[in-house]
């Protein structure tokens, strides 16, 4: 429901000035958008490019594991997968972009020997192991891409909604209790000009 003005001079100017800033805060919205949207479609085809190298990654170290547990011993696969418990360090950093906060992740694992007997296990499933310490910063990286495009898609909603409500429903309203202010002011002022003539033919 549209707020009633009263329609005089004060108020004209003050909605003049409303809708000057109105239509600056949509240039510049509408400027963020754009920027918003290249950098969307930038980190989608990071993020692809990158998905697909890590996926690449995962596919290969599965393959050596297969390999390895077709040429190691039973027992030592279970040693492997229960002695290998080395443990890493999360670190989580943040970087900025068009004033998003985005979670930046690494992972620092000790460099120390694994804990089962390498003698009883295939060299594949040695492989296995040591490619799935190496493809973790590849993983977190993914995570802060996908993080990263979802915060800017949720980013760029939240600033087309704010473009559109400028664009079809304030700077509309505005232009047109401008014009009607103005049409009332002008009708005023023609019934000013005819009393005033009138009283002054009465006069003379």
């Amino acid at each position: 429901m549209k707020k009633k003005q009263n329609p005089n001079r004060m108020t004209l100017i003050r909605l003049r000035r409303r809708l000057e800033l109105a239509r600056r805060g949509h240039k510049l919205l509408k400027n963020k958008q754009e920027k918003l949207m290249q950098n969307f479609f930038s980190l989608i085809r990071e993020a692809n490019e990158l998905r697909s190298e890590v996926e690449g990654k995962l596919l290969s170290i599965n393959n050596s594991y297969i390999r390895g547990r077709i040429f190691s011993d039973e027992q030592a696969i279970y040693d492997a997968l229960e002695l290998s418990d080395a443990e890493g360090e999360l670190i989580v950093d943040s970087r900025y972009e068009m004033g998003i906060r985005i979670p930046v992740y690494q992972v620092e694992f000790p460099d120390v020997p694994p804990s089962y007997r390498l003698s009883s296990s295939s060299p594949a499933l040695d492989g296995a192991f040591e490619e799935l310490y190496r493809v973790f910063p590849s993983l977190l990286e993914l995570a802060s891409s996908e993080n990263a495009l979802l915060r800017m898609a949720e980013e760029l909603e939240k600033t087309r909604r704010r473009v559109n409500a400028l664009e079809y429903v304030l700077i509309p309203d505005l232009e047109e209790t401008i014009k009607n202010i103005e049409r009332k002011l002008s009708e005023n002022e023609r019934s000013t000009q005819t009393r005033l003539m009138k009283i002054k033919d009465m006069v003379q």
